[in-house]
């Protein structure tokens, strides 16, 4: 075990500084989706205000004046909220958060592998190749909840095993706590316990099961505990918008027969320029292959659980794909549920090829493997620490323009002030670079007239126009905000 865990946490390491963490990790939400990781952010900042778990709040104050509002459970972001209150750093401790979760749960996907290989520098391997996928590598130590979900699915893996291995409640237990956790903070990951919990059900009906712990009622009680803790917090997030007329959260399907033929050909097109790179790195690519060829090979001594596993599992990606079709042209951060398909496939993967190879032939395929994987993760992590100091677009923004509030509260601009943003169309980017509530183009559009103004003005006590670009100073403006109060770092703040 020591040396599994001395291996694993070289690796570690080695991908960390590779993927340039020592960067990433000072970083506010920056590059590919920094709509969505300020969305996690502000949540976050909010908590470590107000630590009322029950009360999620960002920045946005939408139409109603009211800004909250959640998307999934938010303990990720009450966490961090509380690091900052209560220790004050690092700067961001949801990066920290999702960094801590990757180490532990692919050091349980590696001590899996270890317990069928019996080779610590295999099973460390093992785990390195499937850490060299840019999407993992990347949304990891990042603000956005789809990674640490992932991570959790691994970690119950490793309880299932235990489980069987000691015949122990308390292991299944904890396997339908990760699992719980993992739906509730991102109803996608439901794939693989789906699989999972239908496997045992169609194997008590074959009467294949041994042991008193899958034989026993403890699975029924904990499928159920499973179930019922995610419908809850679902019901929880549905009701907690609704009451708070909140309008940011979505959670609308893209089926793939919602388009035509010609849309579905764009579609895939965008998939394979940027979703696929982004999915997998070329060494993870080539060790499935392999994996893959193995597990069809030896799809005759399988067993009953693997391959009726194998085949739920990839039955319910293919569902989600042709689901959320369209959603994975550009939202790469979606398809990380479907990693659950890579890391079922490793396992099996090299297990078979030791049936058939020497240690030493896999060990060296594994290698090269992971080498070539910290290449490509090297290189897309590369392009998007570009990305984020220098945007292609003036709608994101880079780290310098996130401001402290030490800098607002010296040019006489309150915590309570509420800022209009017109030139964001993200809820909570714009405001969050500033530390203070308000509106943003998401809520109003292109398009704000004198009344819109007025209304917020004296109804919901706007006092502050932030803008980049000065240009969109037009007369409008001018006449509600005519005075100018900061100019700094590409910020200019304008006040009644």
């Amino acid at each position: 075990m020591f040396r599994y865990s001395f291996y694993f946490t070289l690796i570690f390491c080695v991908s960390a500084l590779v993927n340039r963490y020592d960067e990433w990790l000072s970083l506010p939400p920056s590059s590919i989706h920094q709509w969505r990781q300020a969305d996690g952010a502000a949540l976050a900042w909010h908590y470590a205000k107000v630590p009322a778990f029950s009360e999620p709040t960002q920045f946005s104050l939408f139409r109603t004046g009211d800004a909250h509002a959640v998307g999934e459970l938010p303990i990720l972001y009450w966490l961090s909220g509380l690091i900052t209150r209560h220790i004050g750093t690092p700067e961001f401790p949801l990066r920290w958060i999702g960094l801590l979760l990757v180490f532990v749960s692919f050091w349980a996907f590696g001590w899996l592998l270890l317990q069928y290989t019996k080779s610590p520098s295999l099973a460390a391997l093992g785990a390195g190749i499937l850490l060299t996928s840019p999407i993992l590598a990347y949304y990891g130590p990042s603000f956005l909840p789809d990674a640490p979900a992932f991570c959790l699915i691994l970690m119950m893996g490793a309880c299932l095993w235990k489980t069987d291995q000691r015949q122990r409640v308390f292991w299944l237990v904890l396997a339908g706590l990760c699992a719980s956790l993992a739906m509730m903070i991102k109803i996608s990951l439901a794939i693989l316990p789906f699989a999972l919990a239908f496997t045992w059900a169609l194997g008590c009906w074959k009467k294949r099961w041994k042991g008193p712990v899958w034989t026993g009622y403890w699975p029924v009680a904990t499928i159920g505990l499973v179930l019922v803790s995610t419908i809850v917090c679902r019901w929880w997030v549905f009701q907690y918008n609704a009451v708070h007329h909140a309008t940011y959260f979505f959670a609308d399907i893209r089926p793939i027969w919602w388009y035509n033929r010609s849309d579905i050909l764009d579609i895939l097109k965008g998939i394979s320029l940027f979703g696929l790179p982004a999915y997998a790195s070329i060494g993870l690519y080539l060790a499935l292959l392999g994996c893959c060829w193995l597990v069809w090979k030896g799809r005759g001594g399988l067993g009953f659980f693997w391959k009726n596993t194998l085949l739920v599992v990839l039955g319910a990606c293919i569902a989600f794909i042709l689901i959320w079709f369209r959603m994975l042209r550009e939202h790469d951060y979606y398809a990380i549920c479907l990693m659950v398909l890579p890391a079922l496939l490793l396992l099996m993967g090299i297990r078979a090829a030791l049936k058939r190879y020497s240690m030493k032939l896999v060990l060296y395929a594994m290698l090269f493997c992971w080498l070539a994987g910290l290449w490509h993760s090297h290189w897309l992590l590369s392009k998007r620490l570009e990305l984020a100091y220098a945007p292609l677009s003036t709608l994101n923004l880079p780290p310098q323009a996130f401001l402290s509030d030490q800098q607002l509260s010296s040019a006489g601009i309150p915590a309570s002030a509420r800022v209009l943003c017109p030139e964001d169309p993200s809820p909570n980017i714009a405001l969050l670079a500033l530390k203070r509530q308000g509106w943003t183009a998401y809520t109003f559009g292109d398009r704000i007239t004198s009344d819109t103004l007025q209304k917020y003005c004296f109804e919901f006590g706007l006092t502050h126009l932030a803008l980049r670009d000065t240009l969109v100073y037009n007369e409008l403006y001018q006449g509600f905000f005519p005075r100018q109060v900061l100019k700094t770092n590409g910020w200019n703040l304008y006040t009644l």
